[in-house]
């Protein structure tokens, strides 16, 4: 899915050797070089103060260790389980699994969160149904207040099973929505999005749209209606994972 717009100081090439981390950037975010816009999750960021640096999946080399305050994971239109990306899945997994070891907050937004729970134990596949959309999801009983009922925007073919020792904090009738587990954090729905990324999502990847009955000016307007109450839900989640 294609992003709009910039948040914080990103990175001019989107990764590269180990140099490329000098004054360790406060937030690394892992994206496709064609939808690297952290939206509404980035603004909230830099609102706080953290600097932005992305690593593009495509990139080759990546460094060796984290170093930063904080991981965020993006979508993508890849899956997890395709093996013609595998080689990126797989060093995405791998750093994943670094960052969540070495106790580094990390946020993973739809694809994100399916590349958490397959770094963390949990399997990856098509689901049942496609969820795209403004829908609503069930928060379990004692997840924080942070995890709200919504609505939040969809946009998902695959759905994951749950890591072993991750907590289930919100879930819909499709699968999981949202798991905890130690310093990482993650959704299946989009928290970040703002109308420009709606619109190029839809303009990217058209038939979905159709096919669940509605158009890309309706999910355009329906966002910029949602959008002073999700940069506050969004921002919410932020300071949740920084916790």
């Amino acid at each position: 899915m294609a992003g709009d717009g910039e948040a914080g100081e990103q990175s001019a090439d989107g990764g590269g050797p180990p140099e490329a981390f000098e004054g360790q950037p406060e937030v690394v975010v892992l994206a496709n070089e064609d939808d690297a816009d952290p939206g509404l999750v980035g603004a909230a960021l830099a609102a706080r103060g953290y600097r932005l640096h992305t690593l593009h999946r495509e990139v080759e080399q990546w460094p060796e260790k984290v170093k930063c305050a904080l991981v965020v994971v993006l979508g993508s239109e890849w899956s997890v389980y395709d093996e013609t990306t595998a080689e990126s899945v797989d060093r995405e997994r791998a750093y994943l699994a670094a960052a969540v070891g070495a106790h580094v907050p990390t946020l993973g937004i739809c694809f994100g969160a399916q590349m958490l729970a397959a770094a963390l134990g949990g399997e990856v596949h098509r689901a049942d149904a496609t969820e795209l959309g403004w829908m609503h999801i069930e928060p379990e009983p004692g997840a924080p207040d942070e995890i709200e009922h919504g609505p939040w925007f969809q946009f998902h073919h695959d759905t994951f099973t749950l890591p072993p020792a991750a907590r289930l904090l919100a879930s819909s009738e499709v699968g999981p929505q949202v798991f905890q587990y130690g310093s990482a954090l993650a959704v299946q729905f989009h928290p970040e999005v703002t109308p420009g990324i709606v619109g190029r999502w839809c303009a990217a990847d058209p038939g979905p749209v159709a096919a669940a009955g509605t158009t890309a000016e309706e999910l355009v307007a329906r966002t910029d209606a949602e959008q002073d109450r999700v940069a506050v839900a969004a921002a919410r989640l932020v300071d949740l994972v920084l916790a």
